[in-house]
């Protein structure tokens, strides 16, 4: 009698926890491991700058804090940065932003010193202003990491997704 009242608890607590765990999570989208986004900027032709978007295949890493980009040519100029981002077919869009932290980050393979700044990531056609460093991931094979600050409670992420 015990044993069946400890069931009947079990699948009361389980019961509940299944609509508790779908009712937090309704409005969020669920996503893949690989998700294409496009990163606003500026492209230069010449003298004249204009308004860019630059599209990436992406890798969103749920053990990563913060996203990560592929920088090239960083070169700070006091408060502010200027870098380009290459995307996998080799186009390219330079940026100009403010610096909001440098810090040192730990890797598998060493510990660097990094330059935070906020991009605006679009993913469909919701359009995000988050918190990225930049990075050499140009032997990487995804050019962006989306880290949790990019999912920041809008996604769920399915790893059976591809």
């Amino acid at each position: 009698m015990k044993a069946i009242f400890k069931i009947l608890i079990l699948i009361i607590f389980i019961f509940k926890f299944t609509i508790s765990f779908s009712q937090k999570n309704k409005d969020k989208e669920i996503i893949g491991q690989k998700v294409t986004i496009k990163i606003k900027g500026t492209k230069t032709k010449g003298a004249k700058t204009k308004a860019a978007k630059i599209k990436f295949r992406a890798r969103v890493d749920t053990g990563a804090k913060t996203t990560s980009i592929n920088a090239k040519n960083i070169k700070k100029k006091g408060k502010y940065v200027k870098f380009s981002i290459v995307n996998r077919k080799g186009k390219k869009i330079s940026i100009t932003k403010k610096i909001i932290d440098e810090r040192v980050v730990f890797n598998a393979e060493k510990k660097e010193k990094r330059i935070f700044v906020y991009l605006t990531l679009v993913y469909k056609k919701t359009s995000r202003k988050v918190l990225v460093d930049l990075n050499d991931r140009s032997t990487s094979t995804y050019k962006v990491l989306l880290g949790r600050n990019w999912l920041n409670g809008k996604y769920i992420v399915d790893v059976s997704l591809k």
